[in-house]
């Protein structure tokens, strides 16, 4: 059973008479009387009517979910009806209407709900984005920045809190439109909008959210369209991948840098522990001056202390070293635990990777003997948080004069100088590098191509004795200088063979006439 519904406004209105015109919501039926009878009470003659632009449908059939639909005209109406019913009758139909009552925006909170939090990197990445999203369609972040600079302006400086680092997005009137009506040219309107303030590789990865949105949408939540908004979306191009490698005498700079850092780290952690003592003894005094004095006092006889019989930890030296060794990536060392160290094995077990699967570092001996050195009062064998590395990173680059080098460009020197052996294949190097697709590697093709040369030589003969004896010149195989061989031993290892009476030619002398344009003679032999 099938309902066509006008619940579109009233309306009154008086001809010629534009000021008495005025409309009332669908629920305000008993308004617009009144009002057309204060009208007739003038001496007018007003129209009381009912305009056409919200007709709801609902569409009833037994063992079939039930439809809802809001059309915007009366022959819309009764056309989604006829089309519905014939779509059943022949077992066809797809709900299409479930997309026009849902917002960009309504799905972007389903999202947050109930699939974002099922991804890995969801509090660090997808959830601040849509969080962005919600807040920038209705310009609140927008707003506080302008605030913000009223403020400076008028004061000096700004008591509004900025609540967020990132660049608000503009030109998000788009969400706020069903989910049905959203189209390719009103995302790809946003990323050139979003292109004047931020990277493109920041708009790449809002889109791959968006499209994360839209996919799951469309084929889990059931939400028919005729074309995913996300088909034909154009990225941004760009290309941000480094290439930058260790120079000469850098690594060595580097290395002393990091001792330095852990030399005053280990001087640091000693002063706590012998200040201990002076802090509870601080604690005794009556006032907060002579507590701050006795610390300051008991601070530098410490520092004094520890600079002299501080344990030198050499925690960052590890760090730099393990990096370069093994090409983690940093939060995988960072989020290293002892008890998955197996010094006997020498193997360093991840449970948790980038792409989710887990996976074994092979440890190299000297590697191992580095990190028997690290105590092992933490569970973690680098017990560093992201910020305290940051910045102990920019103090050791900085003190070792390294300019443009990150945390992760010592994965890339490891990856590279382990496919600079040439012992390993792109195969060996994934298993080594972690990667879940080898065409990530194809950037270290070429470093490896040293062993395909050999694998070349081993399959096309390049160790035969004709390969390392004969050299080929103006097309005539000759003898290779500095091999060895006498116009003598040739002549009689000639005469043995015809002393011999071997009158076939040898399967090697085939071989060489395939190669060479010199056609062997042979004496013939006497009866």
């Amino acid at each position: 059973m099938a309902s066509i519904t006008n619940r579109s406004r009233f309306f009154v209105e008086v001809k010629n008479n534009h000021d008495c015109y005025r409309e009332f919501p669908f629920h305000r039926l008993a308004d617009a009387k009144t009002y057309h009878a204060s009208l007739v009470v003038q001496k007018l003659k007003p129209v009381l009517g009912q305009l056409e632009d919200t007709i709801e449908v609902r569409i009833r059939h037994k063992g079939w979910p039930t439809v809802n639909y809001t059309a915007t005209s009366v022959a819309e109406a009764e056309g989604i009806v006829n089309k519905i019913e014939e779509e059943r009758s022949r077992g066809l139909f797809r709900d299409y209407t479930k997309a026009h009552q849902v917002t960009f925006i309504d799905l972007i909170q389903r999202y947050m709900k109930e699939e974002g939090p099922k991804h890995k990197g969801w509090e660090k990445v997808e959830q601040y984005k849509c969080r962005g999203w919600l807040e920038d369609v209705n310009g609140g972040l927008a707003a506080r920045l302008a605030q913000r600079d009223t403020e400076i302006a008028q004061t000096g400086r700004a008591t509004t809190p900025r609540s967020a680092m990132r660049q608000p997005a503009t030109g998000l009137q788009w969400m706020q439109k069903p989910f049905a009506q959203v189209e390719t040219t009103d995302i790809e309107a946003y990323i050139r909008d979003r292109l004047d303030v931020v990277a493109p590789a920041t708009v790449d990865r809002e889109i791959d959210v968006l499209s994360a949105i839209c996919s799951v949408a469309t084929k889990v939540w059931k939400y028919r369209v005729d074309e995913n908004p996300m088909t034909g979306v154009r990225r941004p191009r760009y290309f941000n991948e480094r290439d930058r490698r260790l120079k000469a005498g850098e690594e060595a700079r580097l290395l002393a840098a990091t001792r330095e850092e852990d030399r005053l780290r280990s001087i640091d952690l000693r002063v706590e522990a012998l200040m201990v003592t002076a802090r509870d003894e601080a604690a005794a005094h009556p006032t907060v001056y002579r507590k701050k004095a006795h610390i300051q006092a008991a601070l530098a006889a410490c520092q004094t202390e520890a600079e002299r019989d501080h344990v030198h930890i050499p925690l960052f030296e590890a760090f730099v070293t393990f990096q370069l060794m093994t090409a983690a990536r940093r939060g995988e060392t960072l989020n290293l635990t002892w008890d998955n160290v197996d010094f006997d094995e020498r193997t360093a077990y991840l449970p948790e990777t980038k792409n989710g699967k887990p996976r074994k570092l092979p440890l190299r001996a000297d590697l191992v003997d580095i990190l028997a050195t690290l105590p092992r009062d933490d569970a973690r064998v680098f017990p560093l948080g992201e910020d305290a590395l940051k910045h102990a990173w920019a103090r050791m680059t900085e003190r070792a004069g390294l300019t443009n080098l990150h945390i992760h460009d010592l994965r890339h020197e490891g990856i590279s100088r382990v496919a600079e052996t040439g012992q390993f294949s792109l195969v060996d190097l994934q298993a080594f590098s972690g990667h879940r697709d080898t065409r990530m590697l194809l950037r270290y093709a070429h470093l490896c191509t040293r062993q395909l040369a050999d694998r070349l030589d081993a399959a096309f003969g390049g160790s035969a004795p004709h390969a390392r004896l004969n050299v080929v010149h103006r097309g005539r195989r000759r003898l290779r200088a500095g091999s060895g061989l006498t116009l003598a031993a040739i002549a009689g290892d000639f005469a043995a063979e015809v002393a011999s009476g071997v009158s076939e030619v040898r399967s090697s002398d085939r071989t060489e006439q395939a190669h060479a344009n010199v056609i062997p003679f042979r004496r013939a032999q006497t009866q």
